[in-house]
């Protein structure tokens, strides 16, 4: 067994343990679906990217919880094999609330494990351990996080990222604005598109509608990113970026549905800017994203 496999089994071990030995009625569970059709515009190299997933989640009562998730994605390309790539994460989350600071903290700790058919080993066998500590206010009007996302690739790379996040409501709490940032550093030129760092910004903006019908969507969100960030960790959508090329920017509008009192649909369509550098090729990715969930 190797040290990212054997990472996730003994958090596994920690988590299984934690259930068995705790109330099945205390337990809220969610299960969500996801699939993500995507097109390359200007790429010399790719053609169409196709992802599924699926997520498993449980809280217990207000102390904690976790997450599994599965990917499978494909990447068809021009002149290439297909690539084939299997994505694992397991993430476990503790909550408390200290006498010296109102509101409520979270320590949560993500392991990801990606493997694919790349034959020249660059951006297969990945893992990465992505701790973060965060606080909400009492009332849910404020929030702050800082993250840090430790990555080894089979290459020698090992960037380290970090992401301070600062995130409010307003208007009533009918809005919330997000802004996140995504700190690099680490890299190896040679095997980073000639980058020694990036740094990089998200700014998401959610605005809750008093949905009467089920037409109407309960939210929607749009997100704008900028700056240069490469293999970078998100730690919202809990996902790894495992490609050498630099993505620079984007933007994402996203809306989500209440299907049933226990079921959301989301759905998002996005564009993102790369450069390949090898190619001397800026391209764009254009998706499509939908996600179904359920809570038990």
């Amino acid at each position: 067994m190797n040290i990212p496999q054997a990472k996730l089994s003994l958090l596994g071990f920690a988590l299984i343990t934690f259930c068995a030995e705790s109330q099945a009625s205390d337990w809220y569970l969610n299960t969500a679906a996801n699939i993500t059709q995507g097109e390359y515009s200007g790429s010399q190299a790719r053609k169409t990217l196709t992802d599924f997933g699926v997520l498993i989640s449980g809280d217990y009562l207000d102390n904690g919880g976790f997450s599994l998730g599965l990917n499978q994605t494909n990447i068809a390309m021009k002149a290439a094999a297909t690539t084939r790539q299997q994505s694992q994460m397991l993430s476990g989350r503790m909550q408390f609330w200290p006498d010296f600071l109102a509101g409520k903290f979270t320590t949560r700790i993500d392991l990801h494990h990606i493997s694919n058919n790349d034959t020249t080993g660059k951006t297969s066998g990945v893992s990465v351990i992505a701790p973060q500590l965060s606080w909400l206010s009492d009332d849910a009007s404020l929030y702050l996080d800082l993250g840090y996302a430790d990555s080894k690739y089979q290459t020698q790379l090992n960037p380290k990222q970090y992401t301070p996040t600062l995130g409010f409501a307003f208007n009533d709490a009918s809005d919330w604005l997000q802004l996140r940032g995504y700190l690099i550093r680490g890299l190896d030129p040679a095997l980073a598109s000639n980058l020694k760092s990036t740094s990089a910004v998200d700014t998401q903006w959610t605005h809750f509608l008093s949905a009467k019908s089920a037409l109407v969507p309960t939210s929607f969100n749009l997100k704008l990113s900028s700056g240069e960030r490469i293999f970078a960790v998100d730690m919202d959508a809990q996902s790894v970026a495992n490609l050498s090329d630099i993505h620079k920017g984007g933007v994402s509008l996203g809306l989500t549905w209440k299907v049933t009192r226990s079921t959301d649909l989301l759905i998002v369509l996005a564009q993102s800017r790369f450069q390949d550098v090898t190619l001397n090729n800026d391209y764009k990715l254009n998706v499509g994203y939908a996600n179904l969930s359920t809570n038990w």
